[in-house]
């Protein structure tokens, strides 16, 4: 049993969301991660509610900080220490790992969280898949641009997404991003996704910038062509365009970024 549903639940309604308009959303499980954020702080908002604390409480009349009746904040200082001391001394708690990386997440100190995730993942992948922990790893080594790491728990990701297209998506946009990039594995990992939808625009744009990259024109304008079908308004049809037009006159071709 998922002892988490909220997270799953939340995960769905953003997949729909992106769904809806790829194109606004360059990195697709950055929105799962922004989730998980706000998730976490509704679980310790909800926590503190049961134990009397109220958000945003005026001062009492005497001066002090805390609200009559509520726990004060060295109160709550020593709950998050007992948290994350609980989650060091039971490293084989799953919840314990999982509670610990909710208090950094909570503030802002995510990359502090992902030591606990990576241990929730080693003690439960199921459950950890179940909350969405690989992709927000993923997605967080591919905002800092280690993305050998973030293919790895992307990979981690098509174990427990019933929806693998985007995840492909994402392991493809790893292999153009590289230095030196790999198209041929972009290739091979776009094409996965476009398996799974033909019109899939996130995943044919990430195509067409491969091709350019493999300085194959005829492979990129015919997949330009698709989607220039699958999505007319896509706002990067344009710039496909010019780059296809620079690598036809011989020029050096530099995929920018969304």
């Amino acid at each position: 049993m998922n002892r988490f549903p909220i997270l799953r639940s939340s995960y769905n309604s953003i997949d729909g969301m992106r769904r809806g308009d790829v194109n606004k959303n360059k990195y697709l499980f950055g929105l799962i991660g922004l989730a998980l954020g706000f998730i976490i702080s509704f679980f310790i908002t909800q926590s503190l509610n049961r134990s009397g604390a109220v958000a945003g409480a005026p001062q009492s009349a005497s001066g002090g900080g805390t609200p009559s009746g509520g726990p004060s904040q060295e109160a709550m200082m020593a709950s998050v220490r007992e948290t994350l001391e609980k989650a060091k001394n039971n490293p084989n708690d799953f919840e314990a790992q999982v509670n610990a990386a909710r208090q950094f997440v909570q503030i802002d100190q995510v990359d502090k969280s992902i030591e606990y995730l990576k241990r929730a993942f080693e003690i439960n992948a199921t459950e950890a898949g179940n909350l969405g922990i690989p992709p927000f790893i993923g997605q967080y080594y591919f905002g800092r641009k280690e993305y050998v790491e973030s293919e790895k728990w992307f990979r981690h990701a098509l174990d427990s997404e019933k929806e693998k297209g985007p995840v492909y998506v994402e392991i493809g946009s790893t292999y153009i991003l590289r230095n030196p990039p790999d198209p041929d594995k972009a290739i091979e990992n776009l094409q996965q996704a476009i398996a799974l939808n033909p019109k899939d625009g996130h995943a044919l744009g990430h195509l067409i910038e491969a091709y350019l990259l493999k300085k194959d024109a005829r492979a990129a304008e015919n997949v330009l062509n698709r989607l220039k079908e699958a999505e007319p308004g896509n706002k990067r049809i344009s710039l496909y365009q010019n780059l296809l037009a620079d690598l036809k006159a011989g020029k050096p071709v530099s995929i920018p970024g969304e």
